[in-house]
């Protein structure tokens, strides 16, 4: 017994009062996981390419106006990137961080079957869909799906 009670005396000493935050931390960790994920990808895309390019993170900081700390924040993969801050890295980087997929906004056509075949006394509408698709260059393309629906007007 008078073993064990020195082992437990001596675990007392050397222990900490504190109450740890790790259970605190990994619930943090589980609620931004998404965000985070996309953060550490980002900060590691920044370091391949500070280090492609032979720069510091310091020659960063000075080309985007930031504080060499802000960068070692980013560089930890930790930070809640702002777009503003996406888009001044990507600048200064001349690299894309994230890419935006195209948008497409989608209107429906009716056509008749007569604009096509006159001759034809009871011709029944066809509906049709154009999608105007956006790419990242801001140039617009058309696109007509001759899909035929089962729509009368």
């Amino acid at each position: 017994m008078d073993r064990n009670d020195s082992v437990a005396q001596r675990v007392d000493a050397i222990a900490t009062k504190d109450v740890s935050g790790w259970r605190k931390k990994a619930k943090w960790r589980k609620e931004n996981r998404a965000w985070l994920k996309r953060s550490q990808a980002i900060a590691l895309r920044v370091l391949r390419s500070l280090r492609s390019r032979k720069m510091s993170q310091k020659d960063l900081a000075e080309m985007m106006g930031v504080t060499p700390q802000h960068i070692s924040k980013i560089v930890k993969g930790r930070e809640n990137l702002t777009l503003e801050t996406i888009a001044k890295l990507e600048a200064a980087l001349g690299i894309a961080l994230m890419d935006v997929p195209c948008y497409e906004e989608r209107q429906r056509v009716c056509v008749s079957d007569e604009s096509i075949f006159p001759h034809v006394q009871t011709a029944p509408q066809r509906t049709f869909e154009k999608r105007y698709s956006y790419s990242d260059s801001q140039e617009m393309t058309e696109r007509v799906v001759c899909e035929q629906t089962n729509t009368a007007a």
